[in-house]
């Protein structure tokens, strides 16, 4: 087990009211909601459940058979006070050989960065084979490309790595999964309109930095699929088993 209290990062930016988890859970069901499983009573993992949030999110979507794991017994203790079933584990890994095929869908937000880059493959692969056929996960991974993306790879103590669509594609591909769909939906994305509205002026700014950052891609990198990139500060994709 660490033995060192990664709450107390955690804790700078998630605190334990209802209303951070309502807020929370509120924005969770919009990453993750698209691509959860139609049936309502698929059997669902949350690697890395934190305080709970995103458990929250698919709770209130109409998901019953939800499970989380966790390698911190502080935050899994957070986790279960709000009503979830929690297995503490020091190797995920492990925990998931014990499960193998158990599960229809799995969420692993913000994770993938706190495994060593030589453990990666794998994890993911863990992840693979504790899916039942045809089974998904859906990932957040801190992104690369990003304008901020040495500020968020190194914000965290305990991350080990950042990712780009290539690098990501890579670690899931050999993991095993044959259908990998990396979201690439919020790159430069269009100039704002209505800029009378103060909330279409701050838009209008992210979208003039993006726009410059673009053009260091395309000055740059002219020989990559700039339509495949997100600046967003994390790259979110969704892999199938087969």
């Amino acid at each position: 087990m660490n033995n060192f209290d990664y709450s107390i990062y955690y804790g700078r930016f998630h605190n334990e009211t209802e209303e951070h988890a309502t807020i929370m859970a509120n924005w969770l069901q919009t990453v993750i909601g698209p691509h959860l499983p139609k049936d309502k009573q698929s059997s669902i993992i949350d690697i890395g459940c934190g305080y709970g949030f995103a458990l929250r999110a698919m709770r209130n979507l109409g998901y019953q058979s939800l499970q989380g794991l966790e390698m911190s017994p502080q935050q899994a203790e957070r986790c279960r006070k709000a009503g979830f079933e929690v297995a503490v584990s020091d190797s995920t890994v492990e925990w998931l050989g014990r499960n193998r095929e158990s599960f229809a869908f799995a969420v692993v937000l913000d994770v993938l960065e706190h495994v060593p880059v030589e453990v990666q493959i794998n994890f993911m692969r863990a992840i693979y084979e504790s899916l039942k056929p045809g089974g998904s996960v859906v990932l957040t991974v801190p992104n690369a490309n990003a304008i901020l993306n040495a500020r968020w790879r190194y914000n965290d103590y305990t991350h080990y790595s950042s990712f780009t669509e290539h690098s990501l594609y890579f670690v899931l591909k050999n993991a095993g999964f044959k259908t990998i769909d990396l979201d690439a939906s919020k790159g430069l994305g269009k100039m704002p309109k209505r800029l009378w509205r103060k909330s279409s002026r701050d838009a209008l700014r992210k979208w003039m930095v993006r726009w410059c950052w673009f053009q260091v891609f395309k000055a740059e990198l002219p020989w990559e699929r700039l339509q495949d990139i997100s600046f967003e500060l994390n790259l979110k994709a969704v892999a199938t088993k087969a």
